[in-house]
Order: C-alpha cells, then structure tokens, then sequence
C-alpha cells in the first residue's frame, strides 16, 4: 500500500530528527575551589511531581493540535463540551464530546475520548440521534524543553467504532493514529507542533494519510489566553486535500477548572465548513496511588 508506505517514511524521518536532538554537549567539569575548608552545601531534594500540593488543570481542549504537556502526575483531568457544525444541504449536527485523562506519571498520561450524544437534523431529511466514536490514547514526553530543544512527545491513539455507520455518524471500523509532537515556549507565546499519521480501517483493507499542524497559545492575560491554529494535509479514504484555520479563548476560573470557546472554518473543499465550541477542563485528585519511583517500570515510565 503505498500511502501507509510514505506515511511510514514521513513518520520514521520525524523520529530521526526528533532523536537527533536528544544528543547533549557535555558542560566543562568546574576546577576545584581554592581552598579545601570550604564546605558544599548539599542539593536540596526536589518535590515529588506526584506528590505536589497544588492541583492544576493542562487542558487539551480546545485545540486540536496537542501538546508535549502531561496530565499532571496523579491527577485526573475531566473535560467536555458542545459542538456545532453545518454539513451542508441545510443539515446541522451537534455533538456533545467529553474525555478523562489520568497522569500516570510525570511524563506518561492516559485518556478515554468520547462523543456522548450526536444529533443531526434539518434539510428536509429525517433526525438522528445516536452516540459516536470513542479513543483510547497514551502520550508519552520522551523529552523536556531546554534552551536549544524544544519538548519532545509520542501520542498513540486506537479508535473503538462504536459509532452507528448506517446514520453516517462513524465508519464502523478502528483506526489508528500515530503523532509525534514537539513543543517550545517563547516567553508568553507557546508553540505546538504536530506530526499526525492515521491509519483508517475500510472495507478492502486500510488507507492512510499524514498531516501537519502548528498551533500558537498567546498569555495575554494570567488567566486568560488565545489561541491559533492551521491544520491539514491529505484526508485517508479520499484523494482531497484537507485545510483548517482555528482562533479560539480560554479562561482560568481557578486553577483546576478552564472553560473555552473557539471556532474554526476550513479553506479547502469539504464539509463541515465550520464549527463552533464551548466547554471546560476540571481537574482533581485521583485518590490512586502513583508508581514506585524506586520500582523497575517506574523508572521505565518516567516516575
């Protein structure tokens, strides 16, 4: 299969650059103090991440373009909100998605996305009415930022169709998806780029395409910030093109819950044109107790 071919080659050309970056300069060893009575005061401990005081909330929504960032270690974070979006002939359709992601560790963090209820209607055609898909996903940050690299990351995401496809509202078929994500801060401006291969299931076997996105979150505020977004590349199953541009607001109420709204409107052929969200970001303890940081898979993932 050809394309799942090159997505193969853009995805293992993303890996060597990535691990490229990961070779560090050795710093010049410092020469000995002059005088030998002078005592060196130990480094203080550093806080367990799983164990900090404060709970934050790392929302990933709005934004399509995901970031290096984890669920904070021991913290579950619960998100949802409301979508809306024309598909064309005087068809509209709304979805309400949610999510819950868990920091495994600091680096590690695990998700279950959902679309809880769809509806669709207008146009002249009968409503519908129905849930759709949901994913299961692993990010893993295999890098943190420093001054000269940015933050390196590696999302897998596996697609359970449970969407009804004879409603349109899914494929009826698991798909994958495999994104490599770097991340960087400039002052208050935030960078996320995206590296995105999916795999789709069809009846004759699988399809697949690789896409791009690059998004920009701006502070303006402490508690509030905007966010820009352009996204695309080839569609899996298609020969189009797909092109997306996105402006979107989020709001710190405090800092455990994050409420959001965004639009977002494509500049190629396709449907939907565009769409319309508000939702928010809670998060809290888990009560579960974190890995071992002295066990073996601890250290293997990032505790």
């Amino acid at each position: 299969m050809p394309i799942i071919q090159r997505i193969a080659n853009i995805l293992l050309f993303t890996i060597a650059v990535s691990l490229c970056g990961v070779v560090a300069i050795a710093e010049p060893e410092a020469s000995e103090p002059a005088s030998a009575s002078v005592a060196l005061a130990e480094p203080a401990a550093s806080p367990d991440p799983c164990f900090l005081p404060q709970v934050t909330s790392n929302p990933t929504r709005p934004n399509w373009d995901t970031s290096a960032s984890t669920t904070q270690c021991g913290v579950m974070e619960i998100d949802s909100g409301w979508l809306f979006q024309p598909v064309g002939q005087g068809v509209n359709q709304t979805m309400v998605l949610s999510s819950v992601r868990y920091g495994l560790t600091p680096k590690l963090d695990l998700r279950w996305g959902l679309t809880n209820h769809m509806t669709q209607s207008g146009g002249g055609a009968p409503s519908l009415e129905g849930i759709g898909d949901q994913w299961l996903m692993v990010r893993y940050r295999y890098l943190e930022q420093s001054p000269k690299l940015p933050a390196l990351a590696f999302l897998y995401g596996y697609k359970v169709p449970t969407a009804n496809p004879v409603k349109g509202f899914g494929s009826g078929y698991a798909d994958h998806q495999f994104i490599f994500i770097a991340s960087r801060d400039f002052g208050k401006n935030h960078f996320d780029f995206n590296t995105v291969g999916t795999v789709v299931g069809e009846r004759g076997g699988h399809d697949g395409s690789a896409q791009f996105g690059l998004a920009l979150t701006r502070a303006v505020t402490q508690k509030f910030a905007w966010m820009v977004e352009s996204y695309g590349g080839p569609q899996p199953g298609t020969p189009d093109r797909f092109g997306a541009a996105f402006t979107g607001v989020s709001y710190t109420l405090k800092p455990t819950l994050v409420v959001d709204a965004s639009y977002s409107r494509t500049y190629t052929a396709g449907s939907p044109r565009e769409q319309f969200m508000f939702g928010f970001t809670y998060a809290m303890r888990s009560g579960a107790s974190p890995i071992s940081r002295g066990s073996l898979i601890g250290r293997m993932l990032g505790r």
